[in-house]
């Protein structure tokens, strides 16, 4: 599965490209328009749960939280790396968690649930 699944359009879209998968952990790069603020970087890795191949039936992810989400250092560059893990799944709901790098230093993280719709 591809970030093709995301509705999204320039300048919204902030994922650039996949570094690395496994079956829980998705790392990927983000490009923003201008210097990102903490809600730039949960849109981002809300983006990222694209890269999931859940199943077939699941096509539409609807975020109903965030929580434990914190800006831990300004960000100074528009690039940024995110790394997306699973720490949880019940049915169609999962809880992700996200750390959002540049060069090493960790900027942002948090988690949130994310139910999927099945069509």
């Amino acid at each position: 599965m591809t970030v093709n699944r995301l509705p999204h359009k320039a300048p919204l879209i902030f994922i650039t490209g996949l570094t690395h998968q496994t079956d829980a952990v998705s790392t990927f790069g983000v490009s923003f328009p201008l210097i990102p603020t903490l809600a730039m970087f949960c849109e981002a890795a809300s983006q990222g749960t694209s890269y999931f191949p859940l199943s077939h039936e699941c096509n539409i992810g609807v975020v109903s939280s965030f929580r434990r989400v914190r800006l831990l250092q300004k960000p100074t560059t528009t690039t940024a790396q995110i790394s997306l893990t699973i720490q949880y799944q019940m049915g169609n709901s999962y809880i992700f968690s996200f750390i959002a790098s540049n060069y090493g230093v960790d900027i942002a993280i948090g988690e949130m649930v994310i139910f999927y719709l099945v069509a």
